[in-house]
């Protein structure tokens, strides 16, 4: 359930706009964070509405999205109010989330799943494939994931380099200047 409703999101813009002052609005609604008011607001003036509306299901985020999104966040230098607001992540905790996630654990922490994993269907195919024990099949899943998420990290170290380059702070690979 949501902290607050949609009405008194909406009667808290409305009174800010007639130009009560934020700390007055967050005493007279009981908001415990006036800052709250102002992200509601700009919500509102992008979205209409349904940005202040509690969604029904919650939204899973994929890795390369997360990922997009902190570098969208570092690259211009942003907060997590401006970068929620820019990808439509209605909770700005979500972000800082994954940017913790992202400095102690780094790219692959981003795409771990979460929550317990979806149960299978029907029998296993078969053919040529030899069955594996649990252990194996955990060890190639880490394995795959490591992998992808080192593919990640590649492309992204290879666009830094390149962007870092580009504005001249490290020169270009070529040949030395030794005789």
């Amino acid at each position: 359930m949501t902290k607050y409703q949609a009405n008194t999101k909406l009667r808290a813009i409305k009174l800010y706009q007639k130009g009560v002052d934020l700390n007055q609005i967050s005493k007279e609604l009981n908001i415990t964070n006036a800052n709250e008011i102002n992200h509601w607001l700009k919500r509102y003036q992008q979205q209409g509405l349904s940005g202040l509306k509690a969604k029904q299901t919650k939204t899973k985020y994929g890795g390369k999205f997360k990922l997009k999104v902190l570098n969208w966040r570092k690259q211009h230098n942003t907060s997590y109010q401006t970068a929620a607001l820019h990808f439509k992540v209605n909770n700005i905790g979500t972000i800082a989330n994954w940017q913790k996630k992202f400095d102690i654990s780094g790219v692959k922490a981003l795409f771990v799943k979460q929550g317990r994993p979806a149960m299978k269907q029907g029998k296993a195919k078969e053919g040529n494939k030899q069955p594996r024990s649990p252990s194996e099949l955990s060890e190639l899943e880490a394995l795959r994931l490591e992998n992808r998420a080192l593919r990640v990290e590649n492309e992204y170290l290879k666009k830094l380099k390149a962007l870092v380059q580009k504005r001249g702070h490290l020169p270009k690979k070529g040949k030395s200047s030794k005789n």
